[in-house]
């Protein structure tokens, strides 16, 4: 089932996930369950690589995950944030935070069709803030760091693994890239809650969604293209695009999706820019990412499964 989502993928980003993530979780079932299958290195990483593309379709979609949570609970107890990190690009503990939001923007959207029900924004407020302070050693700024001290920034740099056995320039670098991918993903989580949470979609969108777009495409793009890392950035790329108004922010975005598309021959990328075509194209301060993607998805119905967007 991997091997056919992956081809998919290199195919387009629209398709119908949800209908093989169904057929998987169903195999795993089979399998006696998720314990069972954990037992094998090859089909954990399988399962992993699966849950990260469940709650990023949750994410963009809003209708939640196909897997239970307890999937995500029990694949992630263990100490595998860095494995977790060189499969996804996210950070494990940003990750968390993803997975909540990604619940969340479910239930918020149910909500929203009911008269006697009232979503507790106090919830959402809650994962915010903690985006909003989140920081840790692996992904901190090793250029300010040595900048405010010469002798602590060097150790860090040398200590870090991140470079492997190069130079100290290659070494912090590498370092740095780590930072530049975390903060594209903690601006973009940052981007989605605005939007998808505090957003009144009876008046037009507040102007921070430019500003926190702006911030999101500038950590992408000091991510440097030659060591993968920037690869991993499609979502927050897409998310922040489609709130920018500027037209050279947008060709930023393009861009992205243009040369990730000749790089890895993935059409995934190229799929992205034209969906982003398609957000900006719409003049209505009522139209987003979120409806242009459900419209999408419900004329892209095949049998009971929706087509739907995968960015990454």
């Amino acid at each position: 089932m991997l091997i056919l989502m992956t081809l998919n993928c290199a195919t387009s980003a629209h398709g119908p996930w949800n209908s093989h993530l169904t057929r998987a979780y169903t195999i795993f079932e089979a399998a006696s369950g998720l314990s069972a299958t954990l037992r094998v290195p090859r089909a954990r990483a399988q399962i992993e690589m699966l849950v990260w593309w469940d709650v990023t379709l949750a994410l963009t979609s809003r209708k939640g995950y196909v897997m239970p949570e307890s999937y995500v609970s029990r694949l992630f107890a263990d100490d595998t944030a860095e494995s977790f990190y060189n499969m996804s690009g996210c950070p494990f503990e940003l990750f968390r935070h993803m997975v909540r939001l990604a619940q969340y923007a479910r239930e918020f959207e149910l909500a929203t069709t009911m008269t006697c029900v009232t979503f507790r924004r106090d919830l959402v407020l809650g994962v915010e803030r903690c985006i909003r302070e989140w920081s840790a050693e692996g992904y901190g700024d090793v250029c300010a760091a040595v900048l405010r001290d010469e002798d602590t920034g060097a150790r860090i740099v040398e200590e870090d693994r991140a470079g492997g056995s190069g130079t100290m320039e290659e070494k912090a670098n590498a370092r740095q890239d780590l930072y530049y991918c975390a903060e594209a993903w903690r601006y973009a989580l940052l981007l989605y809650v605005e939007r998808v949470f505090k957003w009144d979609r009876t008046r037009p969108p507040s102007p921070v969604l430019g500003l926190i777009a702006r911030k999101t495409l500038d950590h992408i793009w000091s991510c440097r293209r030659s060591s993968m890392v920037q690869k991993q950035l499609l979502l927050p790329a897409f998310l922040a695009g489609c709130e920018t108004k500027d037209s050279t922010l947008r060709e930023l975005a393009s861009d992205y999706c243009a040369w990730w598309t000749e790089k890895t021959r993935h059409e995934m990328f190229a799929t992205t820019s034209l969906l982003l075509e398609e957000v900006w194209a719409s003049k209505s301060e009522k139209s987003w990412w979120g409806s242009v993607i459900d419209e999408k998805s419900r004329s892209g119905a095949v049998e009971s499964f929706p087509h739907q967007y995968l960015f990454g």
